[in-house]
């Protein structure tokens, strides 16, 4: 009997717990025991699809309570609720230039947004100009084309000049900046971020260092590691950080004394974004900005920032494709990026609810004066709205 008094002990225990999940569950305490999240490998791209078409308009009627309650008269923004309205709107204003922020706007992941495909090719076949503006750094141009084609099946009408992603910006402002007065000497730049960066700037005439670490390195570098380490002769002409999934602190330690080391370097970032959403419940994955401000702290330096929001972004925009701010409109889903660059730069700008920006982010902005910035011209849920027929399936 002994034996087996351990066993029936363990099955009482079990039943106890059972049973007081079951009650705590009828009450509404708890969730049910050993709970997990949803399956996101049981979702089709068409669920997936729906559902964010269904959330973003739901999120409209809360900024439609937010912006109609809490918004004075000057700083109300126009919501779009019909393809006519927008339609409207691009014909009072003379829109003949459209930048697309992509991720959050013309997909998530591997995932169409509502519409995104008809809207950008009904827009090219109008003979509009379309550009995509994107602060990932970690693809070239032609990745950017090749990863658009295939989420949003358009082959065949997308071209390489239209990929303006921050990557290719950092090169073109490296090539501005003109670091070397010898025209023979390759200038020198260390990178922290994805070999499409690396390939970016290398396409831009630049030497590179840094960049990916092979699969052994170690992640880490104790004192007498960074002591002992074998800094290459020579100068660095810049820095450049991208998002690196792969950074670490050893990374850290090498950009910091290369900076201590060549005080004139520039240091430039591809973008300050603090975050991107993954994931069907759309999870915050830390971006850029969160390793722009390791360096900057330890290094005791200011980055340049030429990814959206900067002038040197929109300065590049309108030089090299000779467009009119007045007549372009920003379409992103981040309100200090897409539409505060919109806006700082003479553009009409357009805010999408199928990424970052919440309604609670837009009461936030339009109650406080200083972020007039990004506050933006026009709301509406989501891309699909900007395609004539797509009206009837909003």
């Amino acid at each position: 009997m002994l034996y087996y008094l351990p066993l029936l002990l363990l099955l009482l225990l079990e039943n106890s717990l059972a049973w007081s999940s079951k009650q705590q569950v009828s009450r509404g305490t708890m969730p049910p025991l050993f709970s997990s999240p949803p399956d996101e490998a049981l979702y089709t791209s068409a669920d997936i699809i729906d559902t964010i078409r269904k959330e973003s308009v739901l999120e409209m009627e809360k900024v439609t309570e937010v912006v109609n309650t809490s918004c004075s008269e000057s700083k109300r923004p126009l919501l779009i609720q019909t393809n006519d309205d927008f339609n409207s709107y691009v014909h009072n204003n003379s829109i003949e230039n459209f930048l697309f922020d992509c991720d959050g706007v013309l997909y998530r992941g591997t995932d169409a947004m509502p519409c995104a495909s008809q809207t950008i090719q009904q827009l090219i076949s109008r003979g509009k100009k379309v550009f995509f503006v994107t602060n990932n750094a970690a693809s070239t141009r032609m990745e950017l084309k090749t990863k658009l084609e295939k989420v949003l099946n358009c082959r065949g009408i997308l071209k390489e000049d239209m990929m303006i992603g921050s990557a290719y910006v950092a090169g073109q402002y490296l090539k501005s900046c003109k670091l070397k007065k010898d025209s023979d000497t390759i200038t020198r730049v260390h990178v922290i971020g994805t070999a499409g960066l690396c390939s970016e700037l290398q396409s831009a005439g630049f030497d590179i260092s840094g960049g990916q670490d092979p699969v052994d390195t170690p992640s880490g570098m104790s004192r007498d590691d960074l002591a002992a380490y074998p800094f290459p002769e020579g100068e660095i002409d810049a820095l450049v950080i991208g998002l690196d999934n792969d950074f670490n602190y050893r990374k850290l330690c090498i950009a910091t004394v290369l900076l201590q080391r060549n005080p004139d370097a520039l240091l430039v970032a591809t973008n300050l974004d603090a975050f991107d959403l993954v994931g069907f419940d759309a999870r915050h994955l830390p971006g850029n900005g969160a390793l722009v401000c390791a360096v900057e702290m330890a290094s005791g330096r200011t980055a340049i920032n030429v990814g959206k929001p900067s002038s040197t972004l929109s300065e590049l925009i309108m030089d090299v494709y000779g467009l009119k701010a007045e007549e372009t409109l920003m379409v992103g889903d981040r309100l200090d990026t897409d539409i505060t660059f919109g806006n700082d730069s003479g553009m009409k700008s357009a805010l999408v609810l199928t990424g970052c920006a919440t309604s609670s982010d837009i009461a936030s902005v339009m109650k406080d004066d200083e972020s007039s910035q990004m506050i933006p011209s026009v709301i509406f849920p989501h891309v699909g709205y900007m395609f004539d027929d797509a009206a009837g399936d909003n």
